[in-house]
This record gives C-alpha cells, structure tokens and sequence, in this order.
C-alpha cells in the first residue's frame, strides 16, 4: 500500500511528539549504522521542532504515521534543503522514503535542491542517487563525513495541446 503524504502542523505539540519521536528512533538507527555515539540530529527536541521554520511533510500508511520530510529554506533563495528524511525503521523498505521524496520534488522541484547525509549512509546515498541527486561536495563535523548532494530545477512539464 502507497504512503499518502500531508502536511504537518509541526506547531501543533502532540504533531512535533510524533515527529520528535519518530526522528529519535530512526536517528537513533542511522547513529548506530555510523559507528558514531554523538550524533547532532538527536539533540533537537520538541520544542526545537515547534519553533522550525522548515516545512514537514508526513508518509502516513494506513493511518500511522511512518515518516517524515522536513525542508527549510537556504541562504539562496533559490535552493531548498531537505533538512530531514526519516522513516520509522518497521517501516523502511516499503517505499516510505522514495514516497516521500517524490512528493518532496514534486511540492519544490522548482528549486534547486540540496541535502547532506554521512559518507557512510550507503543506503540514503542509493535512495538519493536514484533520484537524480550528485555530489557537490564532502566536509567534516567533527570526526563524521558528511557529503552535501544537489539536484538542479526540475523544467517545467510542457505544455500539452488537446486533441478534438
């Protein structure tokens, strides 16, 4: 079964509960698939996520929520990141993500889109890469490497004459 993807309220308390509590377990996973135990993304709290100016989609399947998008505008107005993408693990593997990211270039692709995920996130890269996204470039935070991604502006679809 096909996610649907809603907009957030991420305002709304009980709304950034869910997506703090879903960030947690799937930030949770991704720190232990890098080896890492201080993991930035697992600082932010409810309230963090209340005050955001990003914009949060949800993958709700039958009903649950099952993950979550966040993307927040850049110092370029013409670039978008794509700040979170998450799906509550029981969930991965099911086509959460790939919906949700769809949905994502099809809301903004009329922006240039940027995301950043560890060198060592094998599959966020494969996901990413399907989608069109390449290399920018790669940094450090502190002892994780990162590499920034970006997908230029989708054209626009042409315009279809109608047949009679």
């Amino acid at each position: 079964m096909l996610p649907t993807i809603e907009t957030l309220d991420h305002r709304d308390r009980a709304v950034a509960e869910r997506v703090h509590a879903i960030q947690l377990v799937a930030y949770t996973q991704e720190a232990r698939l890098l080896g890492v135990t201080d993991f930035p993304p697992l600082r932010q709290n409810i309230e963090a996520i209340q005050r955001s100016e990003e914009q949060f989609l949800g993958a709700f399947v039958q009903g649950t929520l099952a993950g979550i998008a966040a993307i927040e505008q850049t110092p370029d107005a013409a670039t978008l990141c794509i700040s979170s993408l998450v799906v509550m693990p029981a969930m991965q593997r099911r086509g959460v993500a790939s919906a949700l990211l769809r949905e994502v270039l099809r809301r903004f692709g009329s922006h240039a889109l940027v995301v950043s995920t560890a060198v060592g996130n094998g599959p966020a890269l494969a996901l990413y890469g399907s989608f069109g996204f390449a290399e920018l470039d790669r940094r450090f935070a502190g002892s994780l490497e990162l590499v920034r991604l970006g997908r230029a502006t989708m054209p626009p679809e042409p315009h279809r004459k109608e047949s009679s």
